[in-house]
């Protein structure tokens, strides 16, 4: 799961919702869901707002460790494939037809999920309330090359830490993060966010299910994919 820091400038990432939320069972009464956000009318110097249209890797590196997530969207409906490219991933494919699914995609499995009505809603994601706060964050421009601008991002003043997004120009979205702490003329580089084999038009057989995969509950999901990971 990516920090509180990191989400407050790479705002793309909306769908990065951890993935122990859909494991969890509905609740008989919950809150309301954090109202729809739209894109921040600010001085950010990038679109901040989710695209209705697109397919992407995303690639965290941090302390040497490399994890990946494949996501997509069209409209309403949302991919997400967390483990992306492992043994023991597993996917979250939320459609207007379908609802709300689970699939084990090496396993050719798939459950309906059991996550409460609130969690299902495409706006409750980590940044909804974190871009009602609207960060202190101060812009600087490093320059532009061969289509991608660079931008130094301080937060709240801080001495201890920097961000640098690259921005690909041609669709106005951050594609890579550097996270660095900072101590005096010293710099080092904590965790690198970036998007791979990113497409404006996605795949429409990223929200259906093949038709070889096999309905079974949660449970034998659950315990599926940790066979998997114990391996």
């Amino acid at each position: 799961m990516i920090s509180s820091n990191l989400l407050k400038i790479f705002l793309l990432l909306a769908l990065f919702a951890p993935a122990c939320r859909f494991w969890q069972p509905k609740a008989e009464t919950s809150s309301p869901p954090t109202p729809p956000i739209a894109e921040i009318k600010s001085e950010i110097p990038f679109a901040t707002k989710e695209p209705d249209a697109f397919q992407t890797e995303i690639i965290i590196t941090a302390n040497g460790v490399e994890d990946k997530i494949f996501t997509a969207r069209n409209g309403e409906n949302h991919y997400t494939i967390y483990d992306f490219q492992k043994k023991s991933e597993f996917a979250l494919l939320q459609t207007a037809a379908n609802g709300s699914l689970l699939i084990a995609r090496n396993q050719k499995i798939y459950a309906e999920n059991q996550m409460s009505n609130d969690d299902q809603t495409t706006d409750d994601f980590p940044t909804a309330e974190l871009l009602n706060e609207k960060p202190n964050a101060k812009y600087e421009s490093l320059g532009a090359e061969n289509g991608y601008a660079k931008y130094r991002i301080i937060l709240n003043d801080s001495i201890n830490s920097e961000i640098v997004v690259t921005v690909d120009q041609a669709i106005n979205l951050p594609v890579k993060q550097e996270f660095y702490s900072v101590s005096g003329e010293r710099k080092t580089l904590i965790s690198t966010t970036e998007l791979k084999n990113y497409n404006r038009q996605p795949d429409a057989q990223n929200f259906e299910i093949p038709k070889d995969y096999k309905k079974v509950s949660v449970e034998e999901l659950q315990q599926t994919l940790r066979r998997e990971r114990v391996k």
